[in-house]
């Protein structure tokens, strides 16, 4: 009786497990969607990363929920989701930091750059350069007259060394060949007061954290760094129309996904984001507070062309600054 009765229980167990495989798979997604933003809450990547969960949780179907974890020019936030389960679940909002300057920022990093899949950029944004009131300059010429007039004498703050504020200001010096201090901060939150009160002279930062200081006169803009002016600072030229050709730099944002994650999910995403994305309601309030749409540079493909184009650019200019990798 006892054989008899595992005989049964066995071939149950067997006929219920092909009945389960038999089963459809779920259509992704069947459940909410972590999206992990490396940034404190607040801040603009934060800010745009919000705008895009609640837009995209109606087309999904499902919620998208912001998780920030933040700390080490977004190494824990790559680290986590990196080695989160590919299942499509798992979102991370990439930087240029994350996935292009820590390879050449850090000795050793605790995530692999290249363990992600590109969906689509969401946010795009050229620095602008910015100056303290007191320095006789009012456009790009006049800065660089003034400091190669007194060599040395100018310093410049950035939001933390080998950022792309420091990448950005780097770069005029090599086009420029001027010679400007440089003074890393803990972000904008601390170089914007330094720059106001005069301890350092020039600082490029993101279009959203001193759009109000430039609005209010406490901060001269003399340059957007990207290759074409920003809807946000349509009056501000860019470095390239004031005699350097070629000039490109700026900050972007966009979503990735685990490696080997669903490619049903990721096409899914991808569409669902495009959708987002051509919204005049989100580009709106994008432009509210300082952030540029993707442009044409929505989708995989545009997003692993970005990738494949600042790794020479970045990589050349760590080298020419001589940042040394921690």
């Amino acid at each position: 009786m006892n054989s008899a009765f595992r005989r049964i229980a066995v071939g149950l167990a067997i006929a219920c497990s092909a009945g389960a495989h038999a089963q459809p798979q779920d259509t992704w997604p069947s459940r909410p969607i972590r999206m992990v933003v490396p940034f404190p809450a607040g801040g603009g990547v934060d800010v745009l990363s919000r705008y895009v969960a609640d837009a995209l949780g109606p087309k999904l179907g499902q919620s998208v929920v912001v998780e920030n974890r933040t700390g080490a020019a977004t190494v824990i936030a790559a680290e986590a989701v990196a080695n989160a389960a590919p299942d499509g679940y798992t979102l991370l909002v990439a930087t240029t930091s994350t996935l292009v300057s820590n390879r050449f920022q850090f000795k050793k990093l605790r995530y692999d750059p290249d363990a992600f899949v590109p969906v689509s950029l969401i946010g795009y944004q050229p620095l602008v350069i910015l100056a303290n009131q007191s320095l006789p300059a009012t456009d790009l010429k006049g800065l660089i007259g003034h400091a190669k007039k007194h060599p040395g004498a100018l310093s410049f703050a950035s939001f933390g060394n080998g950022s792309l504020s420091q990448l950005s200001l780097e770069m005029l010096k090599l086009k420029t060949g001027t010679e400007m201090t440089h003074i890393p901060f803990k972000g904008a939150a601390e170089a914007l007061p330094a720059l106001i009160g005069n301890q350092v002279q020039v600082y490029a930062d993101t279009i959203t954290s001193s759009v109000g200081y430039i609005r209010n006169g406490r901060l001269k803009a003399l340059a957007t760094t990207g290759a074409a002016r920003t809807q946000s600072l349509p009056e501000v030229p860019t470095v390239a129309e004031q005699g350097f050709a070629g000039f490109d730099m700026a900050s972007w944002a966009g979503i990735v996904m685990p490696r080997n994650a669903p490619k049903e999910a990721a096409a899914k995403l991808q569409d669902a984001l495009a959708s987002v994305l051509a919204s005049k309601e989100f580009k709106d309030k994008l432009l509210a507070f300082g952030q540029e749409l993707p442009g044409n540079r929505i989708g995989a493909g545009a997003f692993a062309e970005q990738i494949k184009t600042d790794l020479p650019k970045i990589r050349g200019l760590f080298r020419a600054a001589g940042i040394e990798p921690v």
